[in-house]
């Protein structure tokens, strides 16, 4: 823990809930996680190395009667990269020929939730909507299996046994879905048609990406409302794209309680069947969490307890734990954010 507050790192990977969840048990072990924690699958030493085919939604410009054909489009694009692209290695290719792994993620999400007046705090508005992402993503891999088959090791998997995302049993998604027949005729056709790849969905960090795509990066709150972002070619300012009509309904990370943000990852994460690249930022300075505590600070304890609570609720990774240091807090510009609205 205090290499991570001092340096971000290391990583955190649950391998006990990953590999609970792996549709892929009856065919070896996931050992590890990718470098951003959201992309990871069964690989064997001098046979299969696993490969990162990724792609992200932009919630941010996407309305909900849209995310069924962006994300037929989203698992199509990636199952067809996969055709047309050559591996590195011949292991990755064999990874590639075998389990077809493919990630279809998010970006934007704070830019959803500010767009409809919600919060982090609207769990079961945060649930609807990656309930849709998750059953479309995997109706299209079945699609895809009905045209070019399914992935070489389906047999014996969890898919072929009737269970879906997460290797949950199909009576976890009657009982928690808005829609529940639909998952019931989904695991049906899954069982007979195959599916085409054996990992469907990934939420990646987008730090970069996002910047290009106008929206605010994965599916965190946004660090600040307005900061500068510093880059080796110069300073780039950075707002999130509804600030102005929704500027209230961005909540800054800087400031938010971190055990919000990890039930909200937690929630997304019961519809995502690989991972999801979750940072926490920690505060560290005095009265930030604890209001009827002015001069009290976050401890070591309260962090140990985060995530601890992440792996509770079923997140399956953490990646980068940032803190902004004491001392460090103090903004640019000091003016009343009601003034400055």
């Amino acid at each position: 823990m205090r290499s991570q507050v001092e340096t971000g790192m290391p990583y955190i990977a649950f391998k006990d809930t990953i590999n609970r969840a792996n549709a892929n048990k009856h065919d070896g072990y996931i050992p590890g996680v990718n470098l951003c924690t959201e992309s990871f699958s069964n690989v064997t030493p001098d046979k299969t190395a696993h490969c990162c085919n990724l792609v992200s939604l932009n919630l941010a410009n996407i309305d909900k009667e849209e995310i069924e054909s962006n994300c037929q489009i989203a698992v199509r694009i990636l199952d067809n990269t996969i055709d047309i692209t050559n591996p590195p290695f011949d292991n990755a290719k064999n990874h590639n020929d075998k389990y077809r792994t493919i990630g279809v993620g998010a970006m934007g999400l704070a830019d959803w939730l500010a767009k409809r007046k919600l919060s982090y705090n609207n769990l079961s508005e945060i649930s609807n909507l990656f309930e849709e992402i998750g059953y479309w993503c995997t109706y299209s891999s079945m699609e895809l299996a009905k045209e070019r088959g399914a992935y070489q090791a389906f047999l014996g998997s969890e898919w072929s046994q009737g269970k879906l995302i997460g290797a949950k049993p199909v009576e976890w998604f009657l009982n928690n879905a808005v829609q529940p027949q639909r998952w019931q005729q989904l695991a049906t056709d899954i069982q007979r048609f195959g599916i085409r790849n054996s990992h469907i969905t990934a939420i990646a960090p987008n730090t970069s990406s996002s910047l290009v795509q106008g929206c605010t990066a994965s599916v965190l709150p946004v660090y600040s409302r307005f900061f500068y972002d510093k880059w080796a070619k110069g300073t780039v300012p950075i707002a999130p794209p509804f600030i102005e009509e929704a500027f209230w309904f961005y909540p800054e990370n800087k400031n938010l309680e971190q055990q919000q943000v990890v039930k909200a990852i937690a929630t997304m994460q019961e519809w995502i069947d690989t991972g999801i690249s979750m940072e926490l930022l920690f505060n560290l300075n005095e009265g930030v969490y604890f209001p009827a505590e002015p001069n009290r600070c976050l401890t070591a304890k309260d962090i140990f307890d985060t995530l601890i609570m992440a792996w509770e609720l079923g997140c399956k990774a953490i990646y980068y734990v940032r803190t902004v240091q004491k001392d460090n807090f103090r903004e640019s510009d000091d003016s009343c954010s009601s003034c400055a609205n």
